[in-house]
């Protein structure tokens, strides 16, 4: 080939065989180009590889689509549950490696959803029947937010939801804590009132000189227990106690 260049360019002036060469090489691939690697193809995204990954499953047998399956579910349910739920394995003492179960997931809240509805119910009608004047009362109810939150609705904050759930959590506790404060309340209460002690410091400026002090403390417990001892007035003192408990507990005031 050299020397069938060389022939073909001996009519060619000498100071314009350069130019006759150049022109002819742009015609042949030089030797450096022609090892030089191919450009990589194009990157695909994830959603691509997925795509072109289920066109392929076709082509598998029905063993070997089941293993793949068997394969790629652990990571399907860790790309799909994140770490949301390696706190919660930490309190429930799980193996952080375990992913959660979907289908029991589901059940168990919906079994939790269940018992919170009932107790949640149950916390505010006994606090509506202390029938307390306080600034405590129910703000939005989680069978309304719930739903939506789990669909995924973006007006429905993870906050509001703590918010609301934290309420009634404060109130159960208040009022499970008030039945003690209350009962200590009344307690000491009646025995201001009732005790024997009181009832012959109140009766002895009332004896005249021909009664007994026996008679005239009689006389005085019968009228200070249809003033407030019968069994309506101990009801309304210990629904007014319970009431002045729940609400220092609600409020963190310790006494």
């Amino acid at each position: 080939m050299a020397d069938e260049v060389e022939r073909a360019l001996d009519p060619v002036a000498p100071s314009q065989k350069r130019g006759h060469l150049d022109t002819l090489a742009d015609h042949f691939p030089d030797w450096q180009s022609s090892t030089a690697e191919a450009p990589p193809p194009p990157a695909l995204s994830a959603a691509e590889l997925v795509e072109q990954l289920l066109r392929r499953v076709a082509e598998l047998s029905a063993e070997d689509r089941a293993r793949l399956a068997g394969e790629l579910q652990p990571e399907i349910n860790a790309a799909r549950t994140g770490t949301h739920h390696l706190e919660l394995w930490k309190k429930l003492g799980i193996d952080g490696a375990r992913p959660p179960a979907d289908e029991r997931n589901w059940r168990l809240l919906a079994v939790l959803v269940e018992f919170y509805t009932a107790l949640d119910q149950l916390a505010w009608t006994l606090w509506r029947n202390f029938g307390v004047k306080s600034a405590f009362w129910k703000e939005s109810d989680l069978n309304k937010l719930a739903g939506p939150y789990l669909a995924g609705d973006t007006e429905v904050s993870s906050e509001q939801v703590r918010q609301t759930v934290e309420r009634t959590r404060r109130l159960i506790a208040a009022i499970l804590g008030a039945p003690g404060r209350a009962a200590a309340d009344v307690a000491g209460q009646h025995a201001s009132q009732f005790s024997p002690e009181a009832i012959e410091v109140a009766a002895r400026p009332k004896k005249g000189a021909l009664e007994s002090l026996d008679a005239v403390s009689w006389r005085e417990y019968k009228q200070r227990h249809a003033a407030g001892g019968t069994a309506p007035h101990l009801e309304a003192a210990v629904q007014a106690a319970l009431a002045r408990a729940a609400e220092d507990l609600i409020g963190g005031r310790v006494r």
